[in-house]
């Protein structure tokens, strides 16, 4: 095995600056709230420089990053979804019809119940790609997945919220 250079400080800050309101976005986009979403991102920050030293430089450092940024909040998912005291239900998860359409809903709301309401590795796909701003190489090392699969699901998930959003706007 080839040993790699090890990352100093100052190569790691100029690595995952440019990231971070990316990474905030795309945290957001997965947790629904704004303090955990910094929160994770702080969190996957902190983990990202204690394991720098395992990055594999010829990957894509916005795809290592970003996969340590989801693990992140899916861990701080699950621990609410055992924490009784978080509770009410949320708009994601109320039916459209249900949601007050003449009182603030705007059109962002709209779609971001549509993408709600798609597969999982369709919402998190189009999550990397358009909060993220992942591009499709990025999102193939974060998901560990081949770029023809991230291709392809891309165009599907594209094609399910289309429908999604077709059948409750329209």
């Amino acid at each position: 095995m080839i040993q790699q250079a090890r990352v100093s400080d100052e190569e790691f800050r100029e690595w995952v600056e440019p990231l971070l309101h990316r990474a905030a976005a795309y945290a957001f986009a997965i947790v629904r709230n704004r303090e955990d979403a910094e929160d994770a991102v702080q969190e996957a920050t902190l983990k990202a420089c204690l394991a720098v030293d395992r990055y594999d430089r010829s990957q894509s450092f916005r795809g290592w990053f970003f996969a340590i940024v989801r693990n992140t909040c899916r861990d701080l998912l699950r621990k609410h979804r055992t924490n009784p005291l978080r509770g009410a239900a949320d708009v994601d998860e109320l039916p459209l019809e249900t949601l007050d359409k003449r009182e603030g809903m705007q059109l962002k709301d709209v779609l971001d119940w549509a993408l709600r309401q798609l597969a999982p590795a369709h919402r998190e796909i189009l999550e990397l790609r358009y909060f993220g701003d992942c591009s499709y190489r990025d999102i193939a090392a974060s998901l560990n997945i081949p770029l023809g699969t991230v291709m392809s699901r891309l165009h599907a998930a594209r094609q399910a919220l289309n429908v999604v959003y077709r059948k409750e706007v329209a």
